[in-house]
């Protein structure tokens, strides 16, 4: 639209100025004038003048006009398309909450403590809503795993572990292939491997499971430690932290490690009550996928 704008504006002075210069070869090729000459010449000229700046008026409105339709239509359809990932989100939550309403509390807590570790390594905000965002739905794929393996509550047996042991790939299968949360996937399929090579489900080590992945899984274990569970009670946040750092360089990145242990167990502690008591730290999960 603008280019026309400018094509059309360009034409009108291209005519302009062409008439002017006419009109001005027709003065200055006569010496003398008479009055009423001189009078009818710049009647011509005005005329001329007139008709341009009419024209000027009359092209730029109509694209402003055209321009403020356009933006309307745009933030029509922003708006829908906002709603749309809301929707979308809430869906996926709800059917996680339905089917485990402990995971979803699980999630929270560990998007509260990963997010908090992650603003203390210094990572930028946009790597922090990535983050919050993995960590809201980065137990989805427990979705297709039996309901008498998920539930049970007694220990669960080798081949049950193994079943559990899907849940990232079929997270990763889920998200992946919704274009918004796509910068998520990477989290939810890699948030169980380990730092010495021996997690789940690609067995990766070090440097190649990225930063945001070590530090979910550290995250994850944390609060994991911290939570009852029908085989044993939940630790003190203290001892979780102990444990976190026993295990730093075999399951849990270093660097990740020194970030938890520079929080601190009372910023942590802190960081647990408000989320029990708010039900959210520091995203919600409608502002995470909100576009302009």
């Amino acid at each position: 639209m603008k280019r026309k704008f400018l094509l059309d504006l360009g034409c009108i002075s291209i005519l302009y100025f062409t008439g002017v210069y006419l009109v001005y070869r027709q003065i200055s090729s006569r010496v003398n004038l008479s009055p009423q000459e001189g009078r009818a010449c710049f009647a011509v000229v005005f005329i001329i003048w007139l008709c341009f700046i009419l024209f000027v008026r009359r092209f730029v409105v109509g694209f402003q006009r055209q321009l403020q339709e356009q933006i309307n239509l745009y933030e029509k359809c922003l708006e829908k398309l906002n709603k749309t990932y809301e929707g979308t989100l809430k869906a996926l939550i709800a059917a996680l909450d339905y089917r485990d309403h402990a995971t979803w509390d699980h999630s929270i807590r560990v998007v509260a403590y990963a997010t908090a570790m992650a603003e203390e390594m210094g990572l930028a905000q946009a790597e922090q809503e990535k983050l919050a965002l993995a960590g809201f739905l980065h137990d989805i794929g427990k979705i297709g795993v039996p309901d008498h393996i998920l539930l049970k509550t007694t220990k669960l047996l080798p081949e049950e572990w193994e079943a559990i042991k899907r849940h990232p790939e079929f997270g990763y299968e889920i998200i992946h292939q919704i274009e918004f949360l796509e910068n998520a996937a990477d989290i939810i399929l890699l948030h169980h491997e380990h730092y010495d090579g021996s997690g789940y489900p690609l067995g990766l080590k070090g440097e190649k499971i990225p930063l945001t992945a070590r530090i979910f899984a550290v995250a994850d274990a944390l609060d994991a430690m911290t939570s009852d569970r029908p085989y044993r009670s939940a630790r003190s946040m203290e001892e979780a932290v102990s444990e976190v750092r026993r295990l730093a360089g075999k399951q849990f990145c270093p660097q990740c490690v020194q970030g938890l242990e520079s929080l601190g167990v009372e910023n942590l502690t802190r960081i647990q009550q408000c989320v029990k008591k708010e039900g959210v730290f520091k995203f919600r999960p409608d502002e995470l996928v909100r576009c302009s």
